[in-house]
This record gives structure tokens, sequence and C-alpha cells, in this order.
């Protein structure tokens, strides 16, 4: 006989599991009020939790699982001692514990109110979990429905019996869910005080450590692994936490993408596509954007997708060879046919047409990434990020600039801009916060001119994006990360024909500067934020 105690909010699968179970031997079920009526009218016989505990469910079903002989029946071991307990009670000992908990996440994506969002935090459903985890020795624990089938197929092979390994990985399985589960929670109470800072205000710093946890836990699950690294010699999984997956209410959120075509993605595709991603959310739409490397060879917006799209080639072809290109609307057969003109690795946009897809399909290595829902509509600024330092520990910071627009900007020095002008301020400031510092980005009519990433010098960079635009520059916008310290880079803009310049202030130079800018009849704004970028 299989002793079980089922206790599930989510009922996939229960069904078939409990049939599968029957059929292989008898069966004694004893269940939480919901579940067992929920198995009886499956026409399975149970018993109610109560039954065996002679206590009622209280405070509205708060109460109903944690007593003393569930405890018994889970934490038994294999000992006479423990054997004379449960006979003196009159408890069986369990070989099966099936329990998912309260659909928390599910509920917190409703958006449900703090009052009730307390009320879809499970406190019996952890305990059994973690106590059948700890006890796995004698029994298993399935706390998630895709457990079911392993669970079945291993006492098909085994009379009956669940195996000692199966049984370890369940428990592994469910001290990470219920760890996941807290962390959820936390991370909930960690939003609404950070909502009281904001409220109240801190006196503190700039940037408050109260908006970040005292302590922070990462629960990740291996969600692929890749055939390598960044290089060849370095092993990679990627993996999904919390804040991206598996799911959000009833939709899959991860990846952000379905793969529709091509190899298999690398580590480097990846983290690429990541860059992407962030920039075509800033950029405006239609936009286009080619990266390599971790950085914009091209971006553009235009009137029209194949617009922007010629606009960001035209920046650098060379650079985009072996490019990643993206595209924030419907790609076109027609623009399909001019992509697969050169070579690409890959192409995601968040529809294409079906002609498009055959067109790219022609590609066979070509991977094709339809990007889900939302994938590119704005973030909240209130994530973080992680940087791991291996013995220097971690670092964990706010992740996302808080939103600065053109109408922010102060201008400092020079004419009033003209409108096509502030929309090229805005649209280089949303594309310069994306790339790797020291970093300068020059634009045109929303087009990219030339790109100054990744230099030990503000003035190398700045020299470089210069080159790179060389007459395009006249009548441009130059957008840097951070302040300029110095009046040479003014000269040098000056000399390009750099008609406007957006950039952060808060130098102690910053009044040389202005006035190296009226000098040479150049229009400057200042953000109020930098975006440096290590």
């Amino acid at each position: 006989m299989v002793n079980a105690l089922i206790s599930v909010s989510d009922k996939t699968g229960l069904e078939k599991f409990l049939k599968d179970l029957k059929a292989l031997g008898e069966l004694n079920i004893i269940a939480t009020s919901s579940t067992y009526a929920y198995i009886k009218e499956l026409g399975i016989d149970a018993n109610k939790v109560e039954d065996l505990t002679q206590f009622p469910e209280i405070l509205g079903g708060r109460v109903k699982t944690l007593h003393p002989k569930v405890f018994a029946g889970i934490l038994y071991r294999d000992k006479e001692e423990d054997g004379k307990v449960l006979k003196e009670i009159g408890v069986q000992p369990l070989d099966l514990v099936v329990v998912n908990l309260y659909p928390f996440e599910k509920k917190l994506a409703e958006g449900l109110p703090p009052e009730k969002m307390v009320e879809q935090i499970d406190i019996g459903g952890p305990s059994l979990i973690r106590a059948a985890a700890k006890n796995h020795k004698y029994l298993a624990i399935a706390c998630q429905p895709d457990q079911y089938e392993s669970i079945i197929e291993s006492m098909k092979a085994n009379s009956g019996k669940i195996t000692d390994a199966l049984r370890k990985q369940l428990c592994l399985a469910a001290f990470t869910r219920t760890a996941e589960y807290d962390r959820q929670i936390s991370n909930y109470f960690l939003k609404q005080q950070e909502a009281l800072v904001k409220t109240n205000g801190s006196k503190t710093s700039e940037a408050p450590a109260e908006a970040l946890p005292p302590s922070m836990t990462l629960n990740l699950s291996q969600f692929q692994s890749l055939r390598y690294g960044e290089n060849p010699h370095q092993a990679a999984v990627w993996y999904a936490d919390s804040r991206t997956g598996p799911k959000s209410g009833d939709e899959e959120t991860f990846p952000p993408f379905i793969q529709m075509q091509g190899k298999e993605l690398s580590s480097n595709n990846i983290t690429d596509t990541y860059c992407l991603v962030r920039i075509l959310r800033d950029a405006g739409n239609p936009a286009a954007c080619i990266i390599k490397h971790n950085n914009p060879c091209g971006v553009a917006i235009g009137a029209t997708l194949d617009e922007a799209f010629e606009k960001a080639y035209s920046t650098d072809p060379v650079s985009a060879f072996g490019g990643i290109y993206g595209f924030t609307s419907t790609l076109t057969e027609a623009l399909a046919r001019k992509i697969v003109e050169g070579f690409v690795e890959i192409v995601a946009a968040p529809e294409f047409e079906e002609g498009a897809l055959k067109v790219l399909s022609a590609k066979k290595n070509v991977r094709v990434l339809k990007f889900k829902q939302n994938v590119l509509s704005p973030k909240a600024h209130d994530e973080w990020t992680a940087k791991y330092l291996q013995d220097f520990g971690w670092i964990i910071e706010k992740d996302m600039e808080l939103p600065v627009t053109g109408e922010q900007f102060q201008k400092v020095s020079g004419a009033d801009a003209d409108k096509g002008l502030l929309t090229d301020a805005q649209f280089a400031w949303s594309v310069v916060k994306h790339l790797t510092s020291n970093a300068i980005f020059i634009a045109k009519d929303g087009k990219s001119l030339g790109f100054g990433i990744g230099q030990t010098s503000r003035i190398a960079s700045v020299k470089i994006a210069l080159e790179q635009a060389g007459e395009t520059a006249r009548g441009a916008v130059l957008a840097s990360d951070a302040f300029f310290p110095a009046t040479d880079n003014i000269d040098a803009c000056k000399e390009a024909g750099i008609s406007l310049i957006v950039q952060p202030g808060g130098s102690i130079k910053d009044k040389e500067v202005i006035e190296a800018c009226e000098k040479a009849g150049i229009t400057m704004l200042f953000t109020g934020q930098r975006c440096f970028k290590h």
C-alpha cells in the first residue's frame, strides 16, 4: 500500500497521476478539503486530513495541516521508538507527499492589493515540503506536476518503490522550490519597502542602500546547456531565475523569444541579443540595430523599418558582417531579402511575414528569433543586476537608469536647438547609455554616424567616433555617457562641425567647457544623469 498526503492548488496532471498510482496497487490518500473534493469528483477514494487529526480546518483554512499527526507521518524513521509513537497516536507512515504551493507568483502578476497578496503566502505547504524533503530517505516529495511521470516510471520499474536516487532528486527540487518561493515573497516586501523609501525620501545618500535587501538569495534553474562559453574551452549553461521565468501567470516568459530556425544558440549569441533588446527598448519605433560583440555597429530610427535598417547598416557595413540584426516591428519579405544578401548570425523581431520566414529559411544556419510579447516594452526601473567578483564577493546594484527625456535636458550653451536636433539628442542619449565606456555616440536624422566605445580616455573615444563619422558629423549631435573633464574634446567637436552636445554635466570644469561651447557656437545640453558603463 502507498500512503499519500495530497494538498495541491495546481491540479494539473493530478487525475492521471492518481489513476496511475492506483493501477500500481493499493492507495490510501489523505487530502486537504479542496483537494479532497476534487479527488472524490474523480471517483477515487480519499480521506480528509481532519479525519486523521480529529481537528477541523480553522481560520478560514489558514490552519489545516499544521498538526503533530500529519508531521509524525512525514518525519517517521524506521526506528523502533518512532514505530511505537506512531502506533500510540494511530498514524501510518507516509510514502508520498504531493504538495504544491499557493500561486503567489501568479497572483503577483495580477497586481492584487497587499491585503490580498498576504493571503497568497502559503504557510503549511512549505512546511510539508521541507519536512518531506528532510526525510527523503523514507518517503518521496512531489512539489511540481512535471515530477509525476518520473515517480510513476520509478515505481513501475521497482516493484512499486521509488528509488533512492529519485528521492534525492526530488529532495533537491523541493528545497529549491521553497527557497525560490520565499525569495519571491521577500522581493515583494522589498519592493513595498522601496516604495516607502521613495515616498518618505532619504537623507542618507543620493542612492539609498535601503533600496536593496540586507541579504539576497539567487535561485537559478538550468534552462539549457550551451556548446561552450565565451570561448571554446569554457563550459556554459543558460539559467533562468525568478525575475525572468519560467512563467508569469499562465504565460511562458522564458526564454524571452521563440527560436524559429537556425543553429543552436551560443553563449555570445545570448549576451549579444540581450544587448540588442536593451537598445531597441529605448531607441524608438520603427528602429533597427546591429550588434557586434555586445556593442552596436549601427542603430537607427526611420519612417519605416526598411529606412531604419538602411541607415543602421550603412553606418558600418564591414562590422555588420556576421552581426546580430534586431528590429522593433514586423520584418517584411522585402527586408528579409536585403538582410540575406550578407552574412548574418541572428535576425530578431517581434513579428515576421510568412514570406520573410520563407526567405530566411533558405539560410538554414541563420538563427531567427521571434520576441515574445512585451519583451521590447520599457521595463520597470527597480530591477537590479549582480556582478560576481569571485573572492571579492558580489556587487548588487540597481540595473536601469531612470528615464531622461528631451524635455528634461538643460541647455547650458549655444542657441536653442530646433525640433530635429532635439529629436536627435534624445535618440543619441537613448543609445549612448548602452555603450561601453568611455562612450561617445554621434547621430543625425535618427542615424548612427560614429561610435567611440570602450576606450581608456574620452579623448580617444571622441577621436574614434569623429573619424568614423567624417564629413557627416557636420550638423550632427554628439552624446557622451559622462561629463567632459576638459575643453580639448570641444575643440575637436568644433573642428568636425558638431552642432549639439548632450552630456550629463557635473565636472568641476563645467564652466570652462560651457564657455568653450559658447565660443564654438555649439549648443550643449546637460542631462543631469551619468550612464557610465564598465
